[in-house]
């Protein structure tokens, strides 16, 4: 008898009963081999999400922390600015020799020879019409 090739593609029409629940059971298996890659894939692409999305979430937290002391940094050296042009002025106004004896008059309460100094009251400058 003259041997026949098989193609691969070609199947024979009359399966027995066994070799059928054998297909099944491949594709069966096939399937379960799938969904389980799939579902292993889905779990590590729902890890890498995450924690890129955590480090995108601490990275704004962190941003916007340094956002916030900059402002106040910010405040800071205005605050500085303004006090160094006070002191400056106040060093300005120093070496002026009228301010300077003004001054200690009022604040000291220093008199020059023959002068007399009158003490009123902080109520009674509140009545007084100045």
């Amino acid at each position: 008898m003259p041997q026949t090739q098989r193609s691969h593609n070609i199947r024979p029409i009359n399966l027995s009963n066994s070799d059928l629940s054998a297909e099944k059971k491949f594709k069966l298996r096939v399937k379960r081999i799938h969904r389980r890659r799939v579902t292993a894939l889905s779990l590590v692409m729902f890890v890498i999400v995450t924690a890129f999305s955590s480090q995108l979430y601490q990275s704004r937290q962190t941003k916007t922390q340094t956002q916030v002391q900059w402002v106040q940094q910010q405040h800071k050296l205005q605050r500085a600015r303004s006090q160094y042009r006070d002191l400056s002025n106040q060093v300005r106004q120093l070496h002026d020799a009228e301010y300077l004896d003004n001054l200690i008059r009022y604040r000291f309460n220093y008199s020059h020879d023959g002068e007399i100094i009158y003490n009123i009251p902080n109520e009674a400058n509140k009545n007084l019409n100045f």
